[in-house]
């Protein structure tokens, strides 16, 4: 039984190998058996493979745990910043801060996640609300015995609505199912979840800039590391701030990309550095940026919302306005005299 939800258990991450690490060896247990014991509690059976294989390479082969990381291919983005905190003993202290810091940011994704599906379920519920009230719609029109009631348009739509009912919400559902798709297709594109994103992205970078200071590496080593997994407009900042650092003072680099740091968190960075405290400056920017991040997306969430809840009206409004227009008919005609 064991081995069969080793094959069927679900996919574990790095964090959950970290987290795991860090505690067993603030236990005082060895690298090797650390690695060891996470393997066998593990339902991912790839991944208890590969920890296996580094506890052997660890106890074996007399490898360090950066060493066998790369070579089964964990913690491939921070491995760098492992092994410095081995060298420098403070290997504990850098997985810790490596845990904080990834479920910081998984915890941010999570709320942007829960923003989106929200309001769409908010929309498919009102999918299956709307067909419902087209049952409710044909038991009005069938309890409606008016002599020439027929040949009113309000009567012709709402019988053509019932009679047409499953075509008319397989198309409605095929193509707001297609919007969606679409929306989440190009919503890396879109400039205000763009922006979100990169805020986030950004905000976990420079916590690694932090950790890697605070771990003995200087500015220059900090900000290529960063750079080596950035992309697009920051990986070239990062590269150039690394290249700088080596001639310039750190304070007047920094300088340099003032422009595209928010003024509040450029002041904080500069008081950070004037006092020593430069590890301190970048990972209280990389929390506030990753905190505006989700602030932003939270308003952008709430837009949606109202969006999924005018869905649902419209769609209320559009199936009963045949009852609404004959309701309004008989009794404009019952106050003129007049009847169907």
């Amino acid at each position: 039984m064991q081995v069969f939800s080793r094959f069927t258990g679900r996919k574990v991450g790095d964090i959950t190998i970290m987290k795991s690490l860090h505690l067993l060896m603030v236990a005082n247990v060895s690298i090797q058996e650390a690695l060891r014991r996470i393997a066998d509690k593990l339902p991912d059976s790839e991944m208890a493979d590969r920890l296996s294989v580094a506890s052997d390479m660890v106890s074996r082969e007399g490898r360090t745990l950066p060493e066998a990381m790369r070579e089964v291919g964990l913690f491939e983005k921070y491995v760098d910043l492992i092994e410095i905190g081995q060298q420098t003993g403070n290997l504990n202290t850098v997985l810790k801060e490596l845990v904080d810091m990834e479920e910081e940011v998984a915890a941010a994704k999570k709320k942007i996640v829960s923003a989106v599906i929200y309001p769409l379920l908010v929309i498919g519920v009102s999918i299956a609300v709307g067909y419902g009230l087209t049952y409710v719609l044909a038991n009005i029109l069938n309890a409606l015995k008016l002599p020439g009631i027929e040949k009113e348009l309000s009567f012709k739509t709402g019988k053509f609505i019932v009679a047409h009912r499953n075509v008319l919400f397989l198309t409605y559902t095929a193509i707001t199912g297609s919007a969606i798709a679409l929306v989440f297709k190009k919503a890396d594109k879109m400039p205000v979840i763009r922006n979100v994103y990169g805020s986030l992205v950004l905000g976990q970078a420079f916590k690694v800039v932090s950790l890697a200071l605070m771990s003995g590496l200087s500015p220059s080593n900090a900000f290529r590391r960063v750079a080596d997994f950035s992309q697009g407009m920051w990986m070239q900042i990062f590269h150039m701030v690394a290249d700088e650092s080596v001639t310039r003072s750190f304070s007047e680099v920094i300088d340099e990309i003032e422009e595209y740091l928010p003024f509040e968190s450029y002041l904080l960075l500069k008081v950070k550095i004037d006092t020593a405290n430069m590890s301190e400056g970048f990972a209280m920017i990389g929390t506030k940026m990753i905190d505006d991040a989700i602030s932003k997306f939270s308003v952008i969430g709430s837009f949606v919302n109202v969006f999924a809840f005018a869905v649902v009206a419209i769609q209320i409004v559009v199936i009963m306005s045949p009852v609404y227009t004959m309701l309004f008919t008989f009794i404009d005609k019952s106050a003129s005299g007049k009847m169907f």
